[in-house]
């Protein structure tokens, strides 16, 4: 079969373009052609030429709006597509999910869109996702089949009237295996982990404040891994609580399993979310969970794994680290479960067969109209 994936924005490597890294290379494996057309050039295409994936760099395809540059990123994607004449077209991400699937439309091409947190999801001023639900429930007239990530992002398109069950279905990010070693974990000092950019819907300056206040004799030390326009901020905070040696920012990296390897605690806080990929590398790392209850992440972390944190509750969040800070056997027990639920629930080879499933389905119902 020959795929070609649409994605907005190659200057971030986020929870997208990591999805859709791994369902490309996964793809490729299983003997499918793959090419990828992205706006820009950036660390995301930089992976793309690590890993041998072909793509075309879209120079009109851009995240913010503009008329004059969307009606140009319509009409370049229409001609890429009309080159490579694909089987079908799967795109990632609001703008890739607009252009992409009106000009694969234009030239009757099949084609699947995944949200990946809609864009009228929690957080959003209540204007503009008027706005967006409107855009979407449009564009269910030119998508043979839309995935969501979450059966919480499924549930709210249908509560903002986009999609139908038969046409909407959700199928749960997966990631590859990360093994980690028991022999690697440090017995002196428990480490954390935090791996997001620093700008919304993350809140790592929540979890600094929530950090500030743990108990002083308390021996911890937490990595946070990502950069962003609330990076400077988050590390000014650090420094005027004095905790400069407590709290270590890595900035963007690509040794994501190596620091999970290593770590005995993940925390995710966040304002709003769709089904973070992260949370899912954390229990394949056979860690225990600390994450905010928003969006979808109550179907991946509940009490058999982790704890869900109310959104805002600085109070209990500082009392969940310290419970989990200061009992082994806890973290152990919880970590354990983690991994479980990912080879039982969020195994990579499950979404990317799924994915697959998807594909055969459209072109199956294609071929019989």
């Amino acid at each position: 079969m020959k795929i070609v994936y649409i994605i907005t924005r190659s200057d971030v490597l986020g929870g997208a373009s990591v999805h859709l890294l791994d369902l490309a290379k996964g793809m490729i494996d299983q003997g499918h052609q793959v090419h990828i057309l992205v706006g820009g050039e950036g660390t995301f295409t930089e992976e793309l030429k690590k890993n041998n994936i072909n793509f075309s760099s879209l120079k009109y395809l851009k995240r913010e709006i503009s008329l004059t540059h969307d009606l140009l990123g319509f009409w370049e994607i229409k001609k890429h597509l009309k080159q490579l004449k694909p089987d079908i077209v799967h795109c990632h991400s609001s703008k890739a999910g607009l252009l992409g699937r009106l000009a694969a439309k234009s030239l009757n091409l099949p084609v699947v869109f995944t949200a990946h947190g809609w864009a009228f999801t929690e957080g959003i001023s209540p204007t503009k996702q008027k706005i967006y639900a409107k855009i979407e429930k449009f564009l269910i007239n030119f998508s043979d089949h839309i995935i969501t990530v979450s059966e919480y992002d499924r549930k709210h398109g249908f509560k903002h009237n986009v999609g139908t069950p038969e046409l909407v279905q959700t199928i749960h990010n997966g990631v590859p295996d990360i093994k980690t070693s028991a022999s690697e974990k440090s017995s002196s000092i428990v480490r954390l982990i935090m791996v997001a950019r620093f700008e919304d819907p993350k809140d790592q300056y929540f979890l600094i404040q929530a950090l500030s206040k743990l108990p002083a004799h308390l021996t911890w030390q937490i990595d946070f891994l990502g950069d962003g326009p609330n990076l400077q901020k988050c590390q000014e905070l650090a420094n005027h609580e004095n905790l400069d040696s407590k709290i270590i920012f890595h900035g963007q990296s690509f040794k994501v399993k190596e620091f999970l390897n290593l770590a005995d605690i993940f925390v995710l806080i966040s304002n709003y979310e769709g089904f973070p990929l992260t949370i899912l590398e954390a229990m394949s790392a056979s860690l225990p969970i600390i994450a905010s209850d928003v969006g979808g992440v109550n179907e991946s972390v509940s009490s058999e794994n982790g704890y869900l944190i109310p959104k805002g509750s600085v109070d209990i969040l500082v009392q969940t680290l310290t419970e989990l800070i200061v009992n082994t056997n806890l973290r152990q027990q919880l970590g354990s479960n983690s991994r479980y639920l990912y080879e039982t629930q969020f195994s990579f080879n499950t979404m990317l067969q799924k994915t697959f499933n998807v594909y055969t389905q459209v072109l199956e119902k294609r071929s019989l109209k």
